[in-house]
């Protein structure tokens, strides 16, 4: 699946640009536009985790909620998020079996299945879990509300 998605993220950065939206191509219905909406929004999931990756804090703050929360073990907001990101990187990802769900207009949650490897010092963890994330539309921008990750026992 990590090569899948890497293919698809190297196809769309190759691309031509895209041709000018006609009158028929933009989405009518309210069906129509959620469904884009959501695609947009798993996008925006993929930065949040290629911030982590290519160890961007500046973008990857700039996608979290001030009043940010993490749960996984422990709950953590984003400052100790932040902090706990100056030690360790993000060596891999990939995700699988992701659902969106539009929650309100301004409130949707990703769910998916994902692997990753990160690297703490000396330390090199591998992991299978469950994951959401709640993105909350503020001011027109999409940012994360909460993350959670439930691991997934081998």
């Amino acid at each position: 699946m990590k090569s899948f998605v890497i293919a698809v993220l190297l196809l769309a950065s190759a691309a031509p640009a895209p041709a000018p939206i006609q009158a028929q191509q933009i989405p009518t219905t309210p069906q129509d536009r959620e469904t884009v909406e959501m695609e947009l929004l798993f996008i925006q999931e993929i930065k949040l985790w290629k911030s982590l990756q290519y160890h961007d804090l500046v973008t990857f703050n700039s996608l979290l909620l001030p009043d940010f929360i993490e749960v996984e073990k422990t709950i953590q907001n984003r400052e100790q998020i932040l902090a706990n990101l100056n030690t360790c990187t993000l060596v891999s990802f990939n995700f699988h079996n992701h659902q969106t769900r539009m929650l309100s207009q301004d409130a949707a949650v990703i769910a998916y299945n994902a692997n990753s490897e990160i690297t703490c010092g000396e330390s090199h963890l591998k992991g299978s879990y469950n994951a959401t994330t709640t993105w909350v539309r503020r001011e027109g921008k999409w940012l994360v509300q909460i993350h959670t990750e439930i691991p997934i026992k081998s």
